[in-house]
């Protein structure tokens, strides 16, 4: 008689998600994915419309030669950043990369030229960004409504600093916005903002980053396609732009232009903001979520969209939280989870939706 062989544990660090791929960070270094371009496989398009359609349900190993320190999944790109510092690129994007355009390797990361070692990277839909030792932010890509926060003579920008900020530690990219964290908390945006999702009280592009008017700071932001979340020094969780599908928690208007509380039952850790839902995890180690759920990316068992934050059952013991466009993840302490649209395979299943959290890896 022979019996299964035992699942293999994987000591995961950190996930992040794109558009429609899904990213692991293991202990040693090594980084896995699922779904569609930038997830380290080379997606081959269905020729055959008679054929039933089918996901691949293990992760791939993006064979980077280097340890990786952190990765960023953006739309249909990732980026990588090596234990020695250096930028990596990989996936598929028309328009947008830098100098670099669709010629990056689908699977295999290369150096991205023109960028100094870096501390942290963020990926978007066509513009990027990494912050280097000195805390300064260098930005790349389209730079349509002033989205690099630099003026620039081309369109799809090559990596260049973007000048007059003080030092920041994190940048996080939305739809042709970006948002950045200096050590002591203080916000600057920059970008589209035409559902007013920089925070700055008002609905004009802006090309320069402005300081977010704000009592407090913030411990960490996350930024949708048209919203953003912040969890403040007092610990308290804020939500402002676009709330046309409820993403923002709070207020019954259209759009905020300026940080709004969002109720909590909990005191929050992290937050995650998808394309317009978003997600925020309890120092317990709860889940909740809320806004648009067209493809169950709220995990709740339904396709119903929430106005307010609603605790997703099942899930206990969450160490981390990430958001794609319209999927989600959680690491828990011997799992992770995915849940949402599954359409590209970006959580590893047979079904193209997933209302309720299913185990992904065994995690250690």
């Amino acid at each position: 008689m022979t019996t299964a062989a035992p699942e293999p544990f994987y000591a995961v660090t950190s996930v992040t998600c794109g558009r429609d791929h899904t990213l692991a960070l293991q202990h040693n270094g090594m980084a896995m994915g699922w779904g569609g371009d930038g997830s380290g496989r080379i997606v081959v398009e269905a020729t055959d419309f008679c054929s039933a359609w089918g996901a691949p349900t293990r992760p791939v190993e993006v064979k980077q030669r280097s340890k990786l320190a952190a990765v960023a999944a953006g739309y249909s790109v990732s980026l990588g950043l090596t234990d020695r510092h250096e930028v990596t690129i990989w996936g598929a994007c028309a328009a947008g990369v830098g100098g670099y355009r669709e010629s990056i390797a689908l699977a295999n990361p290369q150096t991205l030229s023109g960028v100094p070692p870096a501390l942290a990277v963020a990926a978007g839909e066509f513009q990027f960004a990494a912050i280097d030792r000195a805390g300064v932010i260098h930005t790349w890509g389209l730079n349509a409504d002033g989205a690099l926060g630099r003026p620039s003579a081309q369109l799809n920008a090559l990596p260049a600093p973007i000048g007059g900020l003080p030092p920041m530690r994190s940048v996080a990219l939305g739809q042709g916005f970006m948002l950045a964290l200096t050590p002591d908390g203080a916000l600057y945006a920059w970008g589209n903002n035409a559902a007013g999702q920089l925070g700055l009280g008002r609905l004009s592009t802006v090309a320069i980053p402005e300081a977010v008017a704000f009592p407090a700071g913030f411990t960490s932001v996350s930024a949708g396609a048209t919203h953003a979340l912040g969890i403040s020094t007092e610990g308290h969780v804020f939500a402002w732009g676009s709330n046309h599908l409820w993403q923002l928690g709070a207020g019954a208007a259209a759009y905020s232009p300026v940080p709004l509380p969002v109720a909590l039952p909990e005191r929050i850790q992290a937050v995650a903001a998808g394309m317009h839902f978003s997600l925020a995890l309890s120092t317990t180690g709860n889940v909740y979520a809320w806004g648009w759920n067209r493809f169950g990316q709220l995990g709740s068992g339904d396709l119903a969209d929430r106005r307010r934050p609603t605790r997703i059952a099942g899930l206990s013991q969450v160490r981390s939280i990430a958001a794609g466009q319209a999927h989600a993840v959680a690491l828990a302490t011997s799992q992770l989870h995915g849940w949402g649209s599954n359409a590209g395979g970006q959580i590893g299943i047979a079904d193209r939706e997933q209302k309720l959290p299913i185990a992904l890896l065994a995690v250690s």
